[in-house]
């Protein structure tokens, strides 16, 4: 292969589908597909998976970091199934913004891939915070079928659910696949995935009545993933190298005296937020006050504590702050 060749292969340049966004996010169109007795089998079980099944990359990256590198010869293997779900490439909150914008480009590029080559395909849906809100639903068409996975976000059901929200006003989906338990505050036309029948778990009860876990074959960790952190548990300090300063000044007037337990007592205050007086500026801060308890916490778009103390002038101190 010549240079020439090589700057114009459109495996390098990554250009041949239709796009949309500011990030020319390439497209997935809409799909009809079969949903009854709905079956998925992950990507790394196809070896033993069937044809009415539909696929999922609800998987470690590494996985199938082959469907972006060199998606050619798994194409024949997977137009042999009812459906694929494009590939689920992980976005964390920890990530820079521009990993997320780039793992958000290689799961539509490669759904548009495999429906290019004849494969039907539902999108997978991933966010992060409000941040990721200006491109992360790009590229999927009003009222199609998408997928969400609730694996891995129960400790930040919060951010979920402020993205899940997002994307039914955005997208309106006809359907939602859900792997894993949904949410009890999650609306839409949700097609739930027991990930436990799904990877061959099964009840039993031993002779003392306990129960127990029974497993044949694959068995799916509980920290397989969806979207969230990467791993658990995640600091909710913004800046951890300013919680000491924070804890030095502020802690005492919460009767703490653990540094860990000051920072776990401000990421409460947040996730019970709406029981209190909130403000939100154009930056996505989040500034929130108990006017009862004199207490006040500001937090980033993800939910991360920024300060978190008592001000001297409480009421008049939160209503002098930024936001709406």
């Amino acid at each position: 292969m010549t240079s020439v060749e090589f700057r114009n292969d459109p495996m390098f340049l990554r250009n041949q589908f239709e796009n949309e966004g500011t990030f020319e996010m390439p497209k997935i169109k809409k799909e009809e597909v079969d949903l009854e007795n709905i079956e998925l089998v992950g990507y790394d079980k196809l070896n033993s998976s069937d044809d009415d099944q539909i696929v999922h990359f609800f998987l470690d990256d590494y996985k199938f970091e082959v469907m972006w590198k060199d998606p050619a010869p798994r194409i024949e293997r997977l137009k042999s199934h009812k459906a694929v779900l494009s590939p689920n490439f992980s976005i964390y909150t920890e990530m820079p913004v521009a990993m997320k914008i780039y793992k958000t480009f290689r799961s539509r590029w490669c759904g548009a891939y495999l429906q290019a080559n004849e494969i039907k395909v539902i999108p997978t849906l991933a966010w992060g915070g409000p941040e990721t809100f200006w491109f992360c639903f790009d590229g999927i068409e009003q009222n199609s079928i998408v997928a969400v996975s609730t694996l891995g976000v129960r400790t930040e059901k919060d951010l979920f659910m402020h993205g899940y929200n997002e994307m039914l006003r955005r997208l309106k989906p006809s359907k939602i696949i859900c792997y894993g338990k949904p949410f009890e505050e999650m609306n839409g036309n949700i097609i739930p995935v027991d990930y436990a029948k799904t990877n061959n778990y099964e009840k039993a009860f031993n002779d003392n009545g306990n129960y127990i876990k029974k497993v044949t074959g694959y068995v799916l960790s509980f920290n397989e993933k969806g979207m969230g952190s990467a791993g658990s548990p995640q600091p909710t300090w913004a800046n951890p190298t300013t919680l000491k300063d924070h804890f030095d000044r502020h802690a005492k007037a919460f009767s703490i005296t653990d540094e860990s337990a000051y920072e776990n007592q401000a990421h409460q205050f947040y996730l019970n937020r709406d029981k209190y007086q909130t403000k939100t500026d154009e930056n996505g801060v989040i500034r929130v006050y108990d006017a009862q308890t004199n207490t006040f916490g500001v937090y980033n778009s993800n939910g991360k504590t920024i300060t978190f103390f008592k001000p001297s002038h409480g009421q008049r101190y939160f209503d002098s702050q930024p936001g709406k």
